[in-house]
């Protein structure tokens, strides 16, 4: 694969007291050419590693005791020397059906919020119909049906490690490379949350958006990442693994590595930058389903505030 080599001058400093300086970007050919990156930054990602053993047993994770106490047979290998592209300054570059991810502007930059998400009768009272709200402004005259939920707040080892503290509860950012829903249990969504009606709505189009946002912003602690549809090879790369729930078994893809893969990242994410992921939809000659995780941002000024996020998953019938 060839890349053209550009310099730009950073005028964003990676040190408060640092000068601009001149860097040098190896540009790879699926980013548009007059997209302007502010910064590539370099860091490490986990890949599930290409074992043997997932050629005579699927991976999983179950979500309910196992009887043996093995709750999964996944294992991650980290790869460092990752390069991440930020899109800041190039937003209308990226879109969902061509990237599976974008980055969509809605309302007005809220300041930290973190307070409105305590309870999940909060965020299904207040947030929720936001969210319908800016799916409908971005894709017109369609259907929203949110079906999950979850609250991501980082915290450090040290925290992690209090015996006894409700924090060790507390969700934490996903740090493995992934995709929330497969091409067979995208559409086994569909049928589970919509029943009779699913028949009539998946002659139509479908879709599953995850819809990321930080709780405060700037968010610069381990920012959201995802991976350009068209850098992927879903035969090669994807992998399908069991989720296992007391009610339901679900699938998701682990994402193993190539070299193909171009990531990006939003850097200083506020709180009216709404991501979507596209976790799967209905037609097939766009993008399907992109993979995504986080990553430790090297570049974060020291001090930043621990990340916090929400993630919503929703089905869009039509538009």
């Amino acid at each position: 694969m060839k890349f053209s080599i550009e310099y730009i001058l950073r005028t964003r400093p990676t040190r408060p007291d640092a000068a601009p300086e001149l860097v040098m970007l190896l540009v790879h050919p699926l980013v548009p050419k007059h997209a302007s990156f502010q910064m590539t930054v370099t860091s490490n990602i986990n890949y599930t590693a290409p074992l043997p053993l997932y050629d005579v047993e699927k991976p999983y994770y179950s979500n309910v005791p196992a009887p043996d106490g093995r709750q999964s047979n996944q294992v991650a290998w980290t790869y460092a020397d990752i390069q991440f592209h930020d899109i800041r300054g190039c937003l209308d570059e990226f879109k969902l059906d061509v990237n599976g991810f974008e980055v969509f502007q809605f309302g007005e930059e809220a300041g930290d919020e973190t307070s409105k998400f305590g309870t999940d009768l909060q965020i299904e009272t207040d947030y929720y119909p936001l969210v319908e709200r800016m799916l409908k402004a971005r894709f017109g005259d369609v259907r929203v049906v949110i079906f999950d939920h979850t609250v991501r707040r980082r915290r450090t080892a040290e925290d992690l490690q209090r015996v006894g503290d409700s924090i060790r509860a507390t969700r934490q950012p996903s740090l493995s490379a992934h995709c929330d829903q497969t091409i067979l249990s995208g559409e086994n969504r569909i049928k589970l949350h919509m029943g009779a009606a699913a028949k009539d709505l998946l002659g139509g189009r479908c879709r599953i958006v995850n819809v990321w946002r930080p709780l405060f912003g700037p968010l610069e602690d381990c920012p959201l990442t995802f991976c350009d549809w068209r850098s992927v090879d879903m035969t090669r790369d994807y992998k399908a693994a069991d989720l296992i729930f007391p009610h339901y078994i679900g699938e998701q893809y682990l994402v193993t590595h190539h070299s193909d893969h171009k990531w990006h990242f939003l850097s200083g994410q506020q709180t009216n930058e709404f991501t979507l992921l596209k976790c799967w939809g209905n037609r097939v000659d766009v993008a399907r389903c992109v993979a995504h995780t986080s990553f430790f941002n090297p570049n974060a000024p020291e001090g930043s505030r621990l990340r916090e996020s929400i993630e919503l998953r929703c089905m869009v019938f039509g538009g």
